[in-house]
């Protein structure tokens, strides 16, 4: 089968790390336009592919297969119909919508038009997370039994441009709650049967749900919990960027998401398992050993085009996991315990 051919819409931070996973890291790959954003044109020119002014344009490129969306959430449904109706397979970032409802109507646009759906979770390829994934699946902790995730920095100050502080996209709640939630039910192996969640911004604070709380109990008994912050005071917390402790009924695993994996098996004490190389988002934002979760995913999706088969993360999974997010707005707007949608 011939290589697939990507259209990369969006052109910031992200559109420039998926820029590079695709003509550096992937195999059976290439990537034939950008457009999207105001450095579209610098971006395409630096990796030698074609500009084009408007998505429809894109779209109507014969030597595009599939796109990927690398885009705020606002436009994701509308961006991922107009691509399926073109007959183009989309992988989408996260968070994969606004709601679970323009989920579900990305999922049977893409149905619809026989093209593959994938939302991307890098948590899910990383190293720690991946190798904690794969010890839970080994039986080395036994039935998983708790969860506890955390997301937590000090302020961040708001940005005066930026488009994650825009009511509309869903605030940081969205955004992170995307890797969270992922994470549980993934964790868990199973779906969520009640959310009870809370909401919480400081006074003075200008970004749209920067705290929040969330217990989750799964129908397989696995009890959970998420807590999300981005307004700690100083000094905050260290390795808390993306940390979680999982209990099993006869061991426990530390994971560290950009740090280390440590684990205590049947009575015995904590052991490193695995650390993860240092990563410099500031300095060397392309380097391998920040983009190889996003190029494994992306992989993955070339993949599973060209086998026929399902990606790792679906559609199905970017619905699911903004459900629990809808969740939480429902619980914190009533105080009550609700089930996601």
């Amino acid at each position: 089968m011939p290589n697939i051919r990507f259209g990369l819409v969006g052109s910031g931070f992200m559109g420039r790390s998926y820029a590079e996973c695709i003509a550096q890291h992937c195999r059976n790959a290439e990537l034939s336009a950008i457009t999207g954003g105001r450095r579209a044109e610098q971006l395409a020119a630096d990796y030698g592919t074609e500009h084009v002014l408007t998505l429809d344009a894109l779209l109507e490129r014969r030597d595009v297969d599939a796109v990927l969306l690398a885009t705020p959430q606002v436009g994701h449904l509308e961006q991922t119909i107009a691509a399926a109706a073109a007959g183009k397979h989309v992988l989408v970032e996260k968070p994969m919508a606004l709601n679970a409802g323009q989920c579900q109507a990305m999922i049977d646009a893409c149905v619809a038009a026989g093209v593959v759906l994938s939302v991307i979770q890098t948590q899910r390829f990383r190293g720690t997370t991946a190798r904690a994934k794969q010890l839970i699946d080994e039986g080395r902790i036994g039935k998983v039994r708790m969860i506890d995730v955390r997301t937590l920095f000090e302020f961040v100050p708001v940005l005066e441009t930026h488009w994650l502080q825009e009511e509309i996209n869903g605030g940081l709640l969205q955004d992170q709650g995307a890797h969270n939630f992922d994470f549980l039910r993934w964790f868990a192996g199973s779906e969520a049967r009640a959310v009870f969640g809370q909401i919480q911004r400081s006074e003075g604070n200008k970004w749209p749900s920067p705290t929040a709380m969330a217990q989750v109990a799964f129908e397989n008994g696995v009890m959970a919990q998420s807590w999300m912050s981005f307004e700690l005071p100083k000094p905050g917390l260290e390795n808390s960027a993306f940390r979680a402790i999982v209990t099993g009924e006869t061991g426990m695993l530390d994971i560290d998401g950009y740090g280390k994996l440590h684990g205590a098996f049947d009575g015995g004490e904590w052991s490193l398992i695995w650390e993860q190389p240092p990563i410099d988002y500031l300095n060397k934002p392309l380097e391998p050993v920040r983009l190889e979760a996003f190029f494994t995913q992306v992989q993955d999706f070339i993949d599973a085009i060209r086998e026929g088969r399902r990606p790792l993360v679906t559609g199905e999974d970017g619905r699911a996991t903004i459900a629990l997010i809808d969740a939480v707005r429902r619980s914190d707007a009533t105080g009550e315990a609700v089930c996601p949608d």
